[in-house]
């Protein structure tokens, strides 16, 4: 989780947001120099926005015709691990929507299930946009009480209201400890 956290703050800082995080687009790869013999390498940038840099050009050199443009009606992502905004439409999504799928991940990670599952895309979209997350404390027991408010804190409807990535990154790096 702390390499996933620590490489899309790394992205965010380049202006650039996945927009698809789920565990299909997570892969571990050998590296003898990471702690424990293993690197998250994050994949699948297909739906990815380049934000602008204040001067309007791309926040990459040479990424200018790659900046994403999506109408607000348009909804594209994978359902599960979709935040409330991104449920909306595509082109409010932005760094707090990739906060919200990795606490998506994480929860599912910790508790053996993600925090909603439905029959279909919309049952999936309504309870993510209307119902708040079961608290993860309750599902698994003995959960640190700083990791289980961690991701609840990333499952918040209001982006406004979660962590940024790069302070999950800190606090992943501080519980890691």
């Amino acid at each position: 989780g702390r390499q996933i956290a620590s490489a899309l703050a790394a992205a965010h800082a380049q202006g650039i947001i996945h927009r698809d995080l789920k565990p299909d687009n997570v892969m571990l790869v050998p590296d003898a120099e990471a702690q424990g013999g293993e690197r998250v390498k994050i994949l699948d940038f297909g739906l990815a926005r380049i934000r602008p840099s204040k001067d309007g050009s791309a926040a990459e050199a040479g990424a200018g015709s790659a900046v994403a443009r999506t109408s607000t009606s348009v909804v594209m992502g994978t359902p599960l691990y979709m935040a409330p905004e991104q449920c909306r439409g595509l082109a409010q999504a932005d760094g707090p929507s990739d906060v919200y799928a990795l606490g998506v991940m994480l929860y599912e990670l910790l508790a053996g299930a993600p925090p909603f599952t439905g029959n279909t895309a919309s049952d999936l979209i309504a309870m993510h946009i209307y119902q708040p997350p079961p608290p993860l404390g309750r599902r698994v027991a003995g959960l640190p009480r700083a990791l289980s408010s961690l991701v609840m804190s990333m499952l918040r409807k209001d982006p406004a209201e979660r962590p940024t990535m790069a302070q999950v990154a800190q606090t992943l790096r501080e519980l890691e400890r």
